[in-house]
């Protein structure tokens, strides 16, 4: 016959799940709290910067959103108009690099594998980004252009 032994280990309160529970609760909380304010700040920088940025003659605003939480700060505006994307690039490259802005990206845009001539270009400037996406002359979106200016917590700057 064997006998079994049986060890009982006791775990000290640094090691008990509900104590590394409570540790990412107010983890979260604090973060929440803090990214809050930093949100709203955003935003109205974000806000400030739409406040200043002309707009290319002949764009006609159809849509809008704002976007604000969660580590994100953006507005979006969608234009309708016959301006070719040299004319539009050239006017936003042009004012926005004397504005201290700096092009990150460039890309031609294809939706889904299909070429309607769409292309975006990406600014940036400290933790800031201005995007501008032409939707190409074969789409139908009921939009030729989207001006977007953003934040994000979650993208670091370069």
């Amino acid at each position: 016959m064997h006998t079994v032994r049986r060890q009982t280990i006791t775990i000290g309160p640094a090691r008990e799940p509900r104590f590394w529970l409570a540790c990412l609760l107010l983890a979260l909380i604090a973060t929440g709290c803090s990214s809050g304010k930093q949100d709203a700040a955003k935003l109205e920088e974000v806000k400030a910067i739409w406040a200043r940025l002309p707009i290319y003659s002949g764009l006609q605003e159809t849509d809008s959103s704002t976007t604000s939480g969660g580590g994100k700060a953006m507005i979006n505006k969608k234009y309708r108009s016959d301006a070719s994307y040299t004319d539009v690039r050239r006017f936003y490259v042009d004012h926005l690099l004397r504005d201290g802005w700096t092009v990150v990206s460039e890309k031609q845009m294809k939706d889904w594998g299909s070429d309607f001539g769409g292309y975006y270009i990406q600014f940036q400037r400290d933790d800031l980004f201005l995007s501008i996406e032409y939707s190409g002359a074969g789409a139908n979106y009921g939009w030729e252009y989207g001006i977007a200016v953003s934040w994000s917590r979650w993208v670091k700057k370069k």
